[in-house]
């Protein structure tokens, strides 16, 4: 069994590992479509803003009226400072600069100039500066135009880009928006757009840390994961300030996703995917990982599945086993059937030829030997016919209940049958036969039983009960008897119960058990030297069965009693009554 437990276990790690490494694979897919779907986004935002106009980067532009058939001065649409997204709110603001550096940005106009560009020039002392009281919202338009030219001067890669646009060396592509990267938390997004034959920076400073927060909630809320996920926005020129969100479903099913400051460390154990963004945020990458992949209904059913196979097998196996064992158990008990039936068969036959050969001869002469011997012939006739008997029932064990046909019998005619039956083998051994009926109105009493049947179950127990008395060689010949007890059945009045009992050592539990199993007998055939086949009182259950009725065994002190339970009735003429 252990041989096959190895395997079986082995079968059932790998099953689950192969099933862990499915919902990993799961996992991973799902997080390769958050992948395509971040760099989707990170397109799609750079692509829109490729659709600006190049004059909208100027508080004011021309836009031409189709029903005026003129050009009319419009504020730019960059120039709002509330934008209408809340998502929009990483954003700072526009700009624009020339290849001699000057900067203006759509949001700043000089309140003294409102017709006018105010062109703002990055070496003036007087940098953006009224004698006029500004207003407040022209205060948030000035100072938010100077944090943009300050972060714009920080940037070594926007000065090197300004130096560059003397030179006129651009080509298309240079018309896209790429980002700078230099500015801590900022990136700027630039292109260079060709205006009146002179090459201009135009671009957008936004805030790195809610820009990508928002880009990262607004993803994963349109994934699924059955589990809590932590995802790390990373970046590899700076680890120090790597991003952690939360990724956890709630009540209703609903997607929750929280920024921490430090990850869990918990959701650090299971790796799930890793990858970097496409240029030009090549340099970030995106990390998913979790506590344990949770267990999925497929998993379930699969380790059900792989359960009850193993179960299956196991159970299979120990059937075999249980088969293999009684096989061999019928085996042993037929091979002993051989050898008792051969010992039962040699030895009364033996016998009887013997004085059967003396007195042909004529070698006795005495009257009373001679009978004696004529008397132990017939006896052990009588005990082959029974044997034999048994034999022929045994052949068809199987098919008693067919050819049993129990009829109702008076109980009287079962008394005699008893008497009759069970004289020869108790008068022999010098028992004493105890026939009692402890039941109203007996004469009008009948049984449901088969005569014959009846008989063979009748002589079956009390030779059992005889040849094992006689075995333990008990000198008491108080106990020296076979008691035949009819009864009311003690819980179904539909009964009539028949106590044979005997006096001897009687039984065991574990024999009570097994004694009306065909062929046990207890022991061993080469020490036994009681008499018999093991065939007697297994036929004795089934011929009760077929007489439609119930047989216990009760032990008691001493010996043991069998009680045999028969359906009866009252005679018509009682009934009316």
């Amino acid at each position: 069994m252990l041989f096959l437990l190895i395997p079986l276990a082995t079968i059932l790690y790998f099953g689950f590992q192969q099933l862990e490494k499915n919902l990993l694979l799961e996992y991973q897919r799902t997080a390769s479509k958050l992948e395509q779907i971040v760099d989707g986004s990170l397109t799609k935002r750079r692509l829109i803003s490729n659709t600006l106009p190049v004059d909208a980067f100027d508080y004011y532009r021309q836009v031409y009226n189709p029903y005026t058939k003129h050009s009319e001065q419009t504020i730019s649409p960059l120039a709002r400072l509330e934008y209408e997204q809340p998502r929009d709110q990483w954003l700072l603001g526009y700009f624009q600069l020339c290849n001699k550096g000057h900067f203006n940005s759509p949001i700043w106009l000089d309140s003294l100039h409102d017709k006018t560009l105010s062109r703002i020039n990055a070496d003036s002392a007087d940098l953006l500066t009224s004698e006029q009281e500004l207003s407040p919202e022209l205060l948030i338009r000035k100072n938010t135009a100077m944090n943009i030219h300050q972060l714009l001067l920080q940037s070594k890669s926007v000065q090197q880009m300004i130096a560059k646009l003397s030179q006129q060396e651009f080509s298309e592509k240079d018309a896209f928006f790429s980002v700078f990267f230099d500015v801590p938390d900022y990136f700027i997004f630039y292109r260079v757009v060709l205006v009146a034959e002179q090459y201009w920076l135009q671009g957008y400073i936004v805030q790195r840390k809610a820009y990508l927060s928002q880009l990262v909630k607004d993803v994963l809320e349109q994934v699924h994961f059955d589990s809590s996920v932590l995802v790390e926005l990373k970046d590899e020129k700076h680890p120090s300030l790597a991003e952690y969100y939360f990724y956890e479903t709630v009540a209703n099913d609903q997607v929750q996703v929280s920024q921490q400051a430090k990850p869990d460390p918990r959701f650090q154990k299971q790796s799930i995917y890793t990858y970097k963004h496409l240029p030009p945020f090549n340099d970030y990458s995106l990390t998913l990982s979790t506590n344990s992949l949770p267990m999925t209904p497929a998993m379930m059913y699969s380790i059900i599945f792989i359960v009850i196979l193993i179960v299956a097998i196991l159970s299979a196996c120990y059937g075999f086993y249980r088969l293999g064992i009684k096989q061999l158990v019928l085996g042993e008990q037929r091979l002993n059937f051989v050898s008792s039936v051969s010992h039962e068969l040699k030895t009364p036959l033996t016998s009887i030829r013997m004085y059967s050969q003396m007195l042909k001869e004529g070698t006795i002469i005495s009257k009373e030997h001679q009978k004696k011997y004529f008397d132990f012939i017939y006896a052990e006739s009588e005990r082959l016919t029974r044997l034999i008997n048994n034999i022929l029932q045994l052949s068809t064990l199987s098919h008693q209940q067919k050819k049993v046909q129990p009829e109702y019998i008076p109980l009287t005619l079962l008394v005699d049958m008893i008497r009759s039956k069970t004289s020869s083998i108790i008068d022999k051994h010098c028992f004493q036969q105890n026939i009692m009926v402890d039941i109203v109105k007996p004469e009008f009493m009948l049984v449901l039983v088969e005569q014959d049947a009846f008989a063979q179950v009748v002589i079956n127990i009390t030779d059992n009960a005889i040849k094992f008395f006689d075995l333990e060689k008990i000198n008491d010949l108080a106990r020296q008897k076979v008691d035949f007890i009819f009864r009311p059945h003690p819980k179904n009045k539909q009964l009539i119960q028949l106590e044979i009992r005997d006096y001897g050592v009687g039984i065991t539990l574990e024999q009570e058990s097994k004694i009306f199993e065909l062929f046990y007998r207890g022991g061993n055939e080469l020490t036994r030297t009681t008499q018999g086949t093991g065939i007697g009182l297994a036929l004795v259950n089934e011929l009760i069965s077929a007489q439609q009725g119930e047989i216990e065994v009760e032990r008691k002190t001493p010996g043991l009693a069998m009680l045999l339970s028969f359906q009866c009735k009252f005679m018509d003429s009682i009934a009316k009554k």
